[in-house]
């Protein structure tokens, strides 16, 4: 998007579900400097929230920053309903939010382990899906989930991230299909190896230099991601330059599905 101001943004806020993590943050700036005001949720890093915050008003937007449990579908509401109140009006909705998980065989897991990440994943999500609907409805705007690009193969020891990221994106898909009518765009971009948030995360406390190198190697660009290339990415499709899309998913992975 860079320094372009968007014409679909022009009233109303930009929602973004997990605008503190690593991901998020980058997505935060770059809708900011796009030309949309943006209010940020964290469910546990105000600081990191924070300097996303100042991120969006250096870019002479509007920011506002609130913490959010997704499980908890009145308090979703309460929140969504207040930053339209607000603003006058969502015009985009970013789920960038998840869970933290681990890379464990689907044999170790637990039943305890698997309800906790489906509850705060796909039932967040659904939650987020159900109270702002209505609002991007009203503005005919769009709704872009940050899933992963693992659910295009069977990852081995992802399932935890891979598999609620699958029902977000059939949920997602489904919006596109019966909200298409209302004005409502909907579309999902899965994220590969980024050098950011959760992936880093992974990278720096699960796996060894010889894995990561390996990984490093798998991908056909020979290098990871950067928050912004995902960041730019959802932008894209939540921006008038992608009016005429709908119900897809963008994978932000250097050619590592192929």
């Amino acid at each position: 998007m860079g320094e372009l101001t968007d014409s679909a943004w022009a009233t109303g806020v930009a929602l973004v579900i997990g605008g503190s993590g690593g991901i998020g943050q980058a997505v935060c700036r770059v809708l900011a400097e796009g030309g949309s005001h943006v209010a940020l949720t964290y469910r546990r890093g105000r600081e990191a929230a924070e300097v996303a915050a100042t991120a969006v008003e250096a870019a002479g937007r509007r920011a506002e920053i609130a913490p959010l449990s997704l499980e908890e579908p009145e308090a979703v509401k309460r929140l969504v309903d207040g930053v339209a109140e607000r603003f006058g009006g969502i015009h985009s909705v970013v789920y960038a939010a998840g869970p933290p998980v681990h890379m464990i065989p689907i044999g170790e897991l637990t039943p305890d382990r698997w309800s906790a990440v489906i509850d705060a994943d796909v039932k967040g999500f659904f939650n987020l899906t159900w109270a702002a609907l209505p609002h991007l409805r009203a503005s005919k705007g769009a709704l872009a989930a940050v899933i992963t690009a693992a659910v295009e193969r069977v990852p081995a020891r992802d399932i935890m991230s891979a598999a609620p990221k699958c029902a977000i994106e059939m949920l997602v898909r489904g919006v596109a299909k019966e909200e298409g009518r209302n004005g409502v765009r909907a579309n999902c971009v899965g994220p590969g190896w980024i050098d950011a948030g959760l992936g880093a995360q992974v990278m720096a406390e699960e796996l060894t230099p010889e894995q990561i190198e390996r990984i490093r190697k798998a991908i056909p660009l020979r290098r990871f991601g950067a928050a912004r290339d995902v960041a730019e990415a959802v932008a894209f499709l939540l921006s008038s330059r992608a009016r005429f899309i709908t119900g897809q998913s963008l994978a932000v992975d250097g050619g590592m599905q192929l």
